[in-house]
């Protein structure tokens, strides 16, 4: 049977708020995690946006916008040989073996 606690000592009362977890080197390194990490950047502001409470809020859908026209091509293939556009131009030239 263990031994009985001396009456005389108090207990230790570790503090509340931290805890201190060893991570490597147990006498070198204290890792000290928070019991209520705060909510950061965008998180914080995607969680604390108002509500919508009015039903014609809730009804409401995201905008469409029409799509967008096809871009115009950067580089227009030629072979050698040919006369340019007015366009930037990348010539491919064929190797012959």
């Amino acid at each position: 049977m263990p031994p009985a606690p001396s009456p005389s000592r108090a207990p230790e009362r570790q503090h509340q708020h931290a805890r201190h977890y060893s991570v490597g080197f147990p006498s070198l390194l204290v890792v000290e995690c928070s019991s209520r990490p705060q909510k950061k950047g965008t998180k914080h502001h995607m969680k604390t946006r108002p509500t919508k409470m009015q039903p014609w809020d809730i009804k409401r859908l995201p905008t469409q916008y029409p799509p967008l026209p096809p871009l115009p091509p950067d580089w227009t293939l030629v072979a050698s040989g040919t006369t340019a556009p007015a366009t930037p131009v990348l010539e491919v030239a064929v190797a012959c073996h």
